[in-house]
C-alpha cells in the first residue's frame, strides 16, 4: 500500500508549505503542460493537489481563473483561498473547467482512489475540457529515489503508487480519449551544492542526512550534472495528455 495522502502530508503543514514557497528549481515541470495550453484563451483551470508557487507563470496572465484544490488544507495556508477535497473532488463544480493540472500529485492514492480520482477530473471539466497531468512511473530512477532515499530519511516514510504500463487504459476508462502519454526529464536546477541540500532537505521533509551524503544518493539515483555554473538533477516524470469525451 502507497504511504497516504494524509499520513505524507495532514500531520504537519512543513511539506505542504514547501509547495507554497519558493519551487523555481522544479519550473521545468510545467513546461510541458503549459505548452499544450493557450494561455492567450480565456480559460478556467483546477490544479490539484495544490500546486502553489510552481504555477506562477500563469498564475499572473489576466485571463486565467485559476482554482486551487487539496486533499489537507492546514489553517496557516489560508491566504492561498485553497477549496478542501478529496479524490472525488468533493466541493468541485461540475463541468466548469476548460483544464485540470495535477502534477505528481497522485502517487500517494492506491489504484481504485485513482481511477475515483480520474473519473471525478472528468465529471468537473467540460464537455471537451483537458486532463493535463505528470507522475512518477514505477520502476524508474525517481520512484527508486523516493522511496528507497527519501522514505529512508524523511519521518513520513515514502512509498508511492505509481503509474504502470496500462495507465492510458485508465485514463480511458475514467472517460477521456485523444489520450497522449510521454516520459520527459525535467531537469531540477541550482545554483550551487548548498543551495539543492537546503531546499531538498525542506521539500522532501529530510532529516539526519549530510550534504555529502544527499548529494551523493542524488548523483546515484537520479543524475547530477555540472553545467554553466549551476548544478542540475535528472528529475523523470510521464506526462498525460487526455482530452475528454461526453461525460455520462
Amino acid at each position: 500500500m502507497p504511504t497516504s495522502y494524509i499520513d505524507r502530508f495532514g500531520k504537519g503543514s512543513a511539506l505542504l508549505h514547501a509547495y507554497a514557497d519558493d519551487n523555481s528549481p522544479r519550473a521545468t515541470e510545467t513546461k510541458p503542460l503549459f505548452d499544450v495550453m493557450n494561455l492567450q484563451e480565456t480559460q478556467t483551470v483546477l490544479n490539484v493537489p495544490f500546486e502553489g508557487n510552481l504555477l506562477t507563470q500563469i498564475d499572473s496572465v489576466p485571463n486565467m481563473e485559476i482554482t486551487l484544490a487539496d486533499f489537507v488544507v492546514p489553517d496557516s495556508l489560508k491566504n492561498w483561498n485553497i477549496v478542501k477535497t478529496d479524490y472525488n473532488l468533493q466541493n468541485i463544480p461540475s463541468a466548469y473547467f476548460d483544464v485540470v493540472l495535477t502534477i505528481a500529485g497522485i502517487h500517494h492514492l492506491d489504484d481504485e482512489e485513482q481511477l475515483q480520482f480520474l473519473i471525478a477530473t472528468r465529471r468537473v471539466l467540460k464537455t471537451h475540457g483537458r486532463l493535463l497531468m505528470s507522475e512518477v512511473k514505477e520502476h524508474s530512477r525517481t520512484s527508486r529515489f523516493l522511496d528507497q532515499f527519501v522514505g529512508r530519511y524523511t519521518g513520513t516514510g515514502h512509498t508511492g503508487n505509481y503509474l504502470k504500463k496500462n495507465f492510458v487504459s485508465v485514463v480511458a476508462l475514467a472517460g477521456y480519449n485523444t489520450i497522449k502519454r510521454e516520459t520527459i526529464v525535467c531537469p531540477w536546477v541550482f545554483a550551487n551544492e548548498e543551495i539543492l541540500f537546503n531546499w531538498m532537505s525542506k521539500f522532501f521533509g529530510l532529516s539526519n542526512i549530510s550534504e555529502k551524503d544527499l548529494l551523493f544518493q542524488v548523483e546515484d539515483i537520479l543524475g547530477l550534472k555540472k553545467e554553466a555554473e549551476v548544478l542540475t538533477v535528472n528529475w523523470e516524470l510521464d506526462f498525460i495528455f487526455a482530452r475528454g469525451k461526453k461525460y455520462l
